[in-house]
């Protein structure tokens, strides 16, 4: 399933912009092999229609740039971010 930021409709803005952190947080998570980290930089590419590699540097400025403020700091529970992005691969994560 292909999922853009269009799809949000009026609050789209907002809960990408909620997202993105808890994907990038949960990228550079050492428990999560490399099929969860690809899978998480798909959704990052599905949701924002940004093609950028693999990489969280590139994710990190990219949010920076777009949202004009660092990543914040807070912090979100993998069950959290599953419940967030149903489409991502369960058993990748």
């Amino acid at each position: 399933m292909e999922r853009h930021v269009e799809t949000y409709g009026n609050d789209r803005n907002t809960e990408v912009q909620r997202l993105i952190p808890s994907l990038l947080r949960s990228a550079a998570d050492p428990r999560i092999d490399a099929l969860g980290r690809s899978s998480i930089f798909d959704a990052l590419r599905q949701l924002t229609g940004h093609d950028l590699t693999d990489d969280i540097a590139s994710w990190t400025a990219w949010y920076a740039s777009a949202y004009g403020t660092a990543l914040p700091a807070q912090r979100t529970n993998i069950e959290d971010l599953i419940s967030a992005c149903p489409w991502l691969p369960q058993e990748a994560l």
